[in-house]
């Protein structure tokens, strides 16, 4: 639905607590998701057989995969720290009627 049409944005009739859920839901499957892959990856690298010139193999990967996940954790906070910075500049210009400037590539470049 188009937020021009009547009715308008759904932000602006659907109840707090529904919208609350739609809204979240799939980050919430996101995030998830992330956790099973994280469990499930490290599962299968734990059980890595040793070779004749490694032993322990599946204890180090373990541990390579453990020094990994908050690289991993930081680059997506960065990810999602810049949506949501660029989202709050975005509804700043259009909540001052500026659309123009919103819609500028310079701008939002700018900003990331």
């Amino acid at each position: 639905m188009n937020h021009r049409e009547p009715g308008g944005s759904p932000m602006a009739r659907m109840p707090v607590n529904r919208l609350l859920f739609h809204m979240a839901a799939p980050m919430m499957v996101s995030m998830v998701g992330q956790a099973l892959y994280n469990v499930v990856d490290t599962f299968f690298v734990s059980h890595i057989p040793d070779s004749p010139e490694i032993v322990d193999y599946g204890e180090k990967a373990v541990n390579a995969l453990t020094l990994a996940y908050p690289i991993q954790i930081l680059m997506i906070a960065i990810g999602v720290g810049t949506g949501v910075g660029i989202n709050a500049v975005l509804a700043r210009q259009l909540g001052q009627k500026r659309r123009e400037v919103a819609s500028e590539p310079e701008v939002l470049s700018f900003y990331i």
